[in-house]
């Protein structure tokens, strides 16, 4: 990468061994400690020579927290004189149940080849992110229940922007939502988050892959749970990062108030991004060049 620096820190290695590798990851530890219950999936596999969790374009100085966090190093220039919406006060509840993946239609696992190839054909997704959805999307087709749908967040953009995409494979389209990110991963408010973290009460917004679980009703209204596949988001579950809607995420150029590491989107977009993306879609959080 010409003129950029990523340090790999050992828990995303998981993202970047071979399949092979694979088996001993966080999720397999969640697996031991679940307390009698059992997924009802196999666990996922990392990807071969997958992409790094920043683009090869982005520029962004990006290293490991002696924590495990992952911090962006570089600065970015803040939009000037934009609205900013004021942050969540109403921290949701965590499940009360185990943990378990939604079971996936064998029947349909061959779909997910076809399916892979029109994830986003218009080019609408920053392509270094959609690589890496793709190839994940493939690797692990078989423990995926909603091939039809998959979303990728860019948090590399800033809050105002719009940056979660949900690709139809069925049509190619591409939706893309207002989406905010939590207060701990932008300490400073200015709509760029630059840590991000697994650990419980960081507040802090994780990068990584997910799938979707439970639709429920919470403290935010229609809601859906999320189940972190990745080192570096495999507590999210236990966190309560779900997807909910918030009234200070606004589809319009205003700076979005910040979660409590939740994927929080508008009023007016929670059903749609729900109605897509329930039971058992990937979604893939990462950063990319777009700014």
């Amino acid at each position: 990468m010409k003129n950029h620096i990523f340090i790999v820190p050992a828990f995303v290695l998981t993202l970047l061994a071979p399949a092979v590798s694979a088996r001993a990851t966080a999720f397999e530890d969640l697996l031991q400690d679940s307390s009698g219950s059992e997924y009802t999936t196999a666990l996922p596999v990392a990807v071969k020579n997958s992409a790094p969790l920043v683009g090869s374009g982005a520029g962004l100085d990006v290293m490991a927290g002696i924590d495990g966090d992952i911090i962006v190093l570089s600065k970015r220039q803040t939009p000037k004189g934009l609205k900013i919406l004021p942050d969540d006060d109403v921290r949701e509840d965590p499940p009360q149940y185990d943990e378990f993946l939604p079971l996936p239609d064998p029947s349909k696992v061959s779909d997910g080849v076809m399916a892979a190839k029109n994830i986003d054909p218009q080019n609408l997704i920053p392509a270094d992110l959609r690589a890496v959805a793709q190839e994940y999307y493939l690797a692990n087709r078989d423990s995926i229940a909603n091939l039809r749908y998959v979303g990728v967040v860019d948090f590399a953009k800033h809050s105002s922007l719009a940056r979660f995409y949900i690709a139809d494979t069925a049509d190619g389209t591409v939706r893309v939502y207002n989406v905010a990110h939590g207060s701990g991963s932008d300490p400073e408010n200015d709509g760029y988050p630059t840590i991000f973290s697994n650990k419980e009460r960081s507040l802090a917004s994780s990068l990584g892959f997910y799938l979707t679980g439970d639709i429920y009703h919470g403290k935010h209204g229609r809601s859906m749970r999320l189940h972190g596949l990745s080192s570096t988001n495999s507590n999210a579950f236990k966190r309560a990062v779900v997807i909910h809607s918030a009234k200070y995420v606004v589809d319009e150029y205003v700076q979005a108030g910040r979660s409590w590491g939740c994927l929080a989107v508008s009023l007016a977009s929670i059903d749609a991004v729900i109605s897509t993306l329930k039971g058992g879609a990937l979604i893939y959080a990462g950063l990319s060049g777009a700014k």
